[in-house]
């Protein structure tokens, strides 16, 4: 073999070994990254959550069930024991619920089933809403009953197709009303 023959056949198998090297990396790409595992919710037995404004507390919920969403913005509460919607200088709101969702973004609760409200207005005085459904909003303070509500203040009741309850101004804004005098039959 002459030198030049000799040089060819050392290049056609260095080419031939570099394609061969190229060729296996092409297959082997990817295949060293590691697909993540799809997320789920994560749940949590029995407990306790608080909402929080900037100045102090908003909420808080005891619950039997807590799940949240894999990105971490909405929590769903199966049965609320003792919830508590926090006013400054007052007694708190007390609540119970079926189920409530929490954005915990804006700090709303959406709270669902049947649900009861206890208000202490003055010592000795106590008023409490009844309905299946309600709003709270955190930022404003306020509860909104978008169902038919039942209130009851001392001995009157008054039913009512929607109510909307400022926590702060103590302002009640009612709907359509159906109401029974004590004494009178309804």
């Amino acid at each position: 073999m002459t030198g030049g023959r000799w040089w060819r056949a050392v290049g056609s198998v260095a080419l031939l070994a570099l394609l061969a090297w190229v060729g296996f990396e092409i297959g082997r790409a990817g295949t060293d990254v590691e697909v993540p595992r799809a997320v789920g919710p994560d749940t949590l037995t029995g407990g306790a959550i608080q909402g929080k404004r900037i100045d102090r507390r908003e909420w808080s919920l005891d619950f039997d069930t807590l799940t949240m969403s894999p990105d971490g913005t909405q929590a769903t509460i199966a049965h609320v024991r003792d919830g508590r919607l926090h006013r400054a200088g007052k007694p708190d709101v007390l609540m119970k619920a079926d189920g409530v969702t929490i954005n915990t973004v804006s700090n709303d609760l959406f709270i669902t089933g049947p649900v009861s409200f206890r208000e202490q207005i003055a010592p000795g005085r106590v008023r409490t809403f009844k309905s299946v459904g309600a709003r709270y909003q955190g930022a404003a303070r306020t509860l909104e009953l978008d169902h038919a509500a039942t209130i009851t203040d001392g001995s009157a009741t008054v039913t009512v197709q929607e109510a909307k309850v400022d926590f702060r101004t103590g302002q009640v804004d009612l709907g359509r009303i159906e109401g029974v005098k004590p004494g009178t039959k309804g």
